[in-house]
């Protein structure tokens, strides 16, 4: 596969604006003419808040439409800002920041605290982490699973929820149930409750599991599980946990509503650099149970595991949970000062209501445009609005024939390379197959397309038409 970069043939705004890390020039332009270090610092925080100020998308190029945000999001220019300012606070007093300052150090409770007010949620129920795949690992790993425990999960997983459970597996016997989707063809066409159904029937096989891992919105096909509709199904199956992998969520669904409200699972991860357009290396995991402890939960990557060991119920040296895991040596803590900036980025635009509302309005034109063409090309649900989000996933196919879907991979590459000459940004993607190792040749390739908050209609008829074109072209 080609190198994913945009067309340097075409014009961009990229070229024509002042980038953000330009900065670093302005500063040693500045010592070469003999001011001092605040002074070069100062002109770097002038233009951070005029960056501020602007708060748009602005370093995306002009020309470049990106659909990728299920792979990575952007940064809107106050959140770009925010984090240069946090990085020249922690470069100019390092032990303050780290030790003390209210949004950098290593407690984390006010930008917890945020986080918390942001979802809903309280203040205890909430540590901040790297990323979706340390959410999980601190999860999974700390549960306390024996050889005769069972979990259900499925065939659709991303490796950061399966690699933890093969872990115990290995180490321990742990019964992993994997369940398989419904072909393709079949997925399309399904509503909710046939698709938890199908899933996670009411059979001896999964009742009494001790844990139902799943995703919130799967990376594959865009499906999304109701977080309501799954812990009525945790109860139905009599399984305790629901861990829920919200790599593909978090910032695109609104997680306060009745049909997904967070407080419906045990243990909710996902990251703050994808549909939330937060920094990198930035996260969340949300801990239903704020007082859980060992033995039914040992924390893990965290400095306060061994006030646990012996630790009774209502010392004052137990630490809420989600505290002990935040307290784990230097964090990015200027990355998560960034991310509470995003959030705030999401409230001005009217909330996650709004911003959901809007990414799935631009998501049902791409998957209106596939079924007017290619109806059996398409993956993604389209007609029951619980299961859409904004991940849109189809088979290409040939303009002139669309009622033959292409599934090989070389075709999918072909597409997303040929869309990139046009600079437009999609990707392929791998659909699992029922009966297919991870790794087989076998199985199928997709297209996936990422409709983000900083998308626009115009944009999206743009994608369908160089689509169209690209498609056409297919030999």
């Amino acid at each position: 596969m080609q190198s994913q970069k945009p067309n340097q043939s075409q014009p961009k705004k990229l070229l024509t604006r002042r980038s953000f890390f330009k900065t670093a020039g302005m500063a040693g332009a500045a010592f070469a003419g003999g001011l001092t270090a605040k002074h070069a610092l100062a002109g770097k925080i002038l233009e951070s808040q005029i960056l501020e100020k602007q708060c748009a998308f602005t370093e995306l190029p002009n020309e470049f439409i990106y659909l990728n945000s299920g792979t990575e999001g952007s940064m809107p220019d106050c959140v770009l800002s925010d984090l240069q300012n946090n990085l020249l606070k922690w470069a100019g007093n390092p032990t303050y920041s780290y030790e003390l300052d209210p949004e950098l150090g290593k407690r984390q409770e006010l930008n917890r605290a945020k986080v918390a007010k942001f979802l809903g949620v309280r203040l205890n129920n909430i540590c901040l982490t790297d990323n979706t795949t340390m959410g999980l690992s601190m999860t999974l790993m700390g549960l306390n699973f024996g050889p005769n425990d069972k979990v259900v999960t499925t065939n659709h997983e991303h490796p950061a929820l399966i690699s933890p459970l093969q872990i115990w597996q290995a180490r321990q016997g742990l019964q992993i149930k994997i369940q398989s989707f419904p072909p393709t063809e079949k997925l399309s066409q399904m509503n909710a409750t046939e698709l938890l159904d199908t899933l996670f029937p009411n059979t001896p096989a999964l009742r009494g599991a001790k844990a139902l891992c799943v995703s919130h919105v799967y990376p594959t096909t865009g499906v999304r599980l109701p977080l309501q509709a799954l812990r009525k199904k945790a109860e139905e199956l009599n399984i305790p946990y629901l861990i829920v992998d919200g790599a593909q969520a978090l910032g695109m669904i609104d997680l306060t509503s009745p049909e997904d409200n967070l407080e419906n699972c045990d243990f909710y991860a996902g990251p703050g650099h994808k549909w939330l357009n937060g920094p990198p290396s930035t996260g969340v995991l949300y801990i239903r149970n704020a007082e859980i402890r060992p033995p039914e939960f040992y924390p893990t990557i965290s400095q306060r595991m061994v006030r646990y060991t012996d630790c009774m119920e209502g010392d004052p040296a137990c630490f809420p949970m989600a505290k002990a895991l935040q307290v784990r040596g230097c964090s990015n803590a200027p990355g998560f000062a960034a991310m509470v900036r995003a959030i705030e980025f999401v409230e001005d635009k009217g909330g996650t209501a709004q911003i959901e509302k809007y990414i799935l309005n631009l998501s049902r034109e791409v998957k209106k445009f596939i079924l007017s063409r290619a109806p059996h090309c398409i993956i993604s649900p389209h007609s029951d609005t619980a299961l859409l989000s904004g991940l849109t996933a189809f088979f290409p196919f040939k303009w002139d024939k669309p009622q033959t879907p292409l599934t090989d991979k070389k075709t999918a590459v072909w597409v997303v390379d040929e869309l990139l000459k046009k600079n437009i940004q999609i990707r392929p993607i791998g659909i699992p197959n029922a009966n297919a190792s991870e790794q087989s040749s076998e199985k199928p390739y997709a297209l996936r397309i990422s409709t983000g908050y900083f998308n626009t209609a115009a944009e999206v008829e743009t994608f369908k038409n160089a689509l169209q074109e690209v498609l056409e072209r297919i030999s």
